[in-house]
């Protein structure tokens, strides 16, 4: 999969900073209807339930948390050099802690293509590059808008996207059906030796 978006990334378009590209999300939690969300750096954006099963991170008074729409992005900038970074697909809202960092494409750029952007070795080079601190290393905003990227058409990144999102879906199919044969197996094995 690593392969295929990089082949894929390495087209030519306009190269613009990232900065020309989104604009942040900074709108508040008013209202207590919306769950509480966290960034996961394999299931990307779950429940902050499930992601802390057995305590609540969450505070009381969630007003001053983050509200995400769906395909607005969010990163805790002290763990995205781990991969926590996502796009809300799921649900059409929630909210997250203050700390972090929430943004959406505009113009000509899809939520999409920068998705996979964010798998591709350049984004991780130009990330690490980035970082600040000394004992916690953290991508500030400002940061993440310094990078560039290549943007071609609207139309090539609709097909680019949908060939990844074609194949992620087949490897999952493939995943879930290799994981029944093993518990098929195990079962198979346990009722040999009754």
């Amino acid at each position: 999969m690593k392969a295929i978006i990089e082949r894929s990334y390495n087209v030519a378009g306009e190269v613009h900073k990232i900065g020309e590209l989104i604009e942040q999300v900074t709108k508040r939690n008013k209202s207590n209807e919306y769950p509480v969300l966290s960034v996961n750096n394999r299931l990307g954006f779950i429940e902050q339930a499930d992601q802390f099963e057995d305590r609540t991170v969450a505070s009381d008074d969630t007003s001053n948390y983050k509200v995400v729409s769906t395909n607005d992005f969010a990163y805790n900038p002290a763990r995205i050099n781990v991969g926590s970074i996502a796009r809300l697909k799921n649900r059409t809202n929630g909210i997250v802690s203050p700390m972090y960092v929430c943004f959406r494409t505009k113009g000509s750029l899809l939520p999409e293509y920068m998705e996979y952007f964010f798998d591709t070795v350049y984004f991780k080079h130009e990330m690490f590059k980035r970082l600040e601190g000394s004992v916690r290393l953290c991508l500030s905003f400002e940061g993440l808008c310094n990078i560039s990227m290549s943007i071609p058409s609207v139309d090539d990144q609709k097909k680019l996207s949908n060939r990844i999102s074609t194949i992620e879906q087949k490897i999952q199919l493939e995943s879930k059906i290799l994981q029944a044969y093993k518990m098929q197996k195990s079962y198979l094995l346990q009722q040999m030796f009754i």
